[in-house]
């Protein structure tokens, strides 16, 4: 003990003693030493007590006391931290619980073990930190789902022809003319994913692993159709996407591709469904965030003389360029950024459309499965968990979306 927690020790008995008086019979106060006269037995060993305090007092007056780097032995009291420990109350001991906090910090930061590592006990938080992934933008944009779809193949009519008007005169006859109507077919294309997971993680694991597992999948089966949506083939079991769809519109930068260097591709695109009587309903762009990158960092001369440039996008906000092409936009790590135009073989895609006019159909919903007993699962204690959505994706009139497929990322 330091002189400074003997005396301190000291003042907590004489304290004591204090809140020990009582008043006796004549109605005088009594103090506890005077009472102790009374019990001789109690009275040596209270005489003890205080004999063994004054020996401890003057050890430690002669003691050196080594230096504890980053407390002040005269300041910090091992008795005040105790107290405030057990009641839950520093509001007596500042000093000291401003010490064991920073003492909790340093601990926090051994990454040796042996160092100090081993006083610090391990702390799992009961919460994942995600993978960071790609979103989907085709719901994002305006993208119809169409749920609970059963039988196959499911027709979706449209009209592709409308009433032709006549100007005649009188008491003739106008030429009878019919609307025309086609369909548009849907039929269900199976995507599934299959995990075999360890029934002992299953049991140890602090988050809920299967949980875990199947939210990871449901999001990649939600970007497989985002992106067979955009740019699916229409073979190898693929829904057709805008990019394969006939008949939609194309805006073509040159024989290589181009590096943009304005925003005249967005007012040409914007053209393109103008003159096909599409410019409607949910509009917007869909492009790579590389895209988005260079038109953020495009400058543009002020003055003709000083050859001084200015950039072209400011603020450099998502609102500002929106603002710009005229329509809302969203960006996708799904779309590549290696095709191949004439020469250049780093170029990408842009899409532009209305929305509201891909159709994505939902046969049921996305079903979940789990078991232990399928293939080697019994066998390897294991759960495989299994993934299946029946979905193909329709457009109701391809002249709503136009794609440019030769937006280079940068100078070859």
């Amino acid at each position: 003990m330091t002189p400074e927690e003997i005396q301190e020790m000291k003042t907590m008995i004489q304290e004591v003693q204090k809140s020990l008086e009582f008043t006796g019979t004549d109605g005088t106060p009594v103090k506890i030493v005077d009472a102790l006269k009374a019990f001789p037995e109690l009275q040596l060993k209270y005489a003890d007590c205080v004999k063994r305090l004054e020996n401890m007092e003057k050890m430690a007056a002669g003691r050196k006391w080594a230096s504890i780097p980053g407390i002040e032995p005269k300041k910090f009291s091992l008795f005040r931290a105790i107290r405030g420990i057990i009641e839950k109350d520093f509001t007596e001991a500042p000093y000291e619980r401003e010490v064991m906090d920073e003492a909790k910090k340093k601990a926090m930061g051994f990454s040796s073990d042996t160092a100090g590592g081993f006083l610090v006990p391990p702390e799992a938080i009961p919460e994942l930190i995600e993978m960071l992934r790609s979103e989907p933008v085709c719901t994002k944009l305006g993208a119809r789902i169409i749920p609970g779809l059963q039988g196959a193949p499911v027709y979706w009519p449209k009209q592709t022809g409308g009433a032709t008007v006549y100007w005649v005169g009188e008491n003739s006859a106008v030429t009878p003319s019919d609307l025309a109507f086609g369909q548009l077919a849907l039929n269900p294309h199976k995507a599934m994913a299959l995990v075999p997971v360890s029934n002992s993680l299953l049991r140890m694991a602090q988050p809920q692993a299967e949980q875990i597992i199947t939210q990871d999948i449901g999001l990649q089966m939600a970007l497989a159709v985002d992106l067979a949506a955009l740019r699916g083939s229409g073979n190898a079991n693929q829904p057709l996407g805008i990019a394969n769809t006939p008949d939609i519109k194309t805006y073509a930068l040159g024989a290589d591709g181009l590096v943009l260097s304005n925003l005249d591709i967005f007012a040409e695109m914007e053209y393109k469904l103008s003159l096909a009587n599409s410019l409607r309903g949910s509009l917007g762009f869909a492009f790579h965030p590389i895209i988005k990158k260079n038109l953020k960092q495009l400058k543009i001369p002020q003055y003709a003389n000083d050859g001084g440039i200015e950039p072209l996008m400011f603020p450099f906000t998502d609102a500002a360029l929106a603002a710009a092409m005229g329509y809302p936009f969203a960006t996708s790590n799904q779309l590549p950024i290696n095709l191949v135009k004439g020469n250049s073989s780093n170029c990408t895609e842009i899409y532009f459309g209305n929305w509201n006019e891909l159709l994505i159909g939902m046969w049921a919903s996305i079903r979940i499965m789990t078991s232990d007993t399928a293939g080697t699962a019994f066998a390897a204690d294991q759960t495989w968990i299994r993934i299946i959505i029946e979905v193909d994706i329709g457009v109701r009139h391809p002249e709503s979306f136009c794609l440019c497929n030769d937006a280079r990322i940068a100078a070859s």
